[in-house]
């Protein structure tokens, strides 16, 4: 008797079960690639918000202004700017920065509340986000020049020039 060549059916089980259990991983790994892509990383939008401003408040040397300040929004001035008022302050659902002339610069987006400290050198932020953390962000900034010795300091230089 001459033997046929071919798949037992035992064989044919074997090979059916492998490709399932190859279907069902790959299956697992796209669910886990698409839920993996839908999730944020607002722990880095936070930090990258401070950054942001933190490089902005060092880049234009500024300064703290409580008097115009309040829980709303936080008042600083920068030398660099010819002494420009900046406004930090909550906005619909983002905390920005905004000057008296237009435009603004956004921060950071899905802010629920947010509540503002300022004391003559450092700016507080306390942030709760929409999803229910919550953040606080502290800046230091120089002290605000004193009027007096910015003259005192102008006439010293006309006498030294003199």
């Amino acid at each position: 008797m001459k033997a046929k060549k071919g798949f037992l059916l035992i064989e044919a089980i074997f090979s059916v079960f492998i490709t399932l259990l190859i279907v069902i991983a790959l299956q697992n790994l796209l669910v886990s690639l698409k839920t993996a892509r839908h999730l944020k990383h607002p722990v880095n939008e936070v930090a990258f918000s401070y950054i942001q401003l933190n490089n902005f408040l060092k880049e234009h040397e500024s300064y703290a202004l409580p008097e115009l300040s309040n829980s709303r929004k936080a008042d600083f001035s920068g030398l660099k700017d010819n002494n420009k008022v900046y406004v930090l302050g909550k906005y619909k659902n983002m905390i920005r920065v905004t000057t008296n002339a237009s435009g603004h610069m956004p921060l950071l987006l899905n802010v629920d509340q947010a509540e503002f400290e300022t004391s003559k050198n450092r700016i507080k932020i306390f942030i709760t986000e929409e999803d229910g953390r919550k953040s606080e962000l502290y800046f230091k900034l120089r002290e605000k020049p004193d009027e007096a010795k910015e003259e005192k300091k102008a006439v010293k230089g006309k006498r030294t020039s003199e």
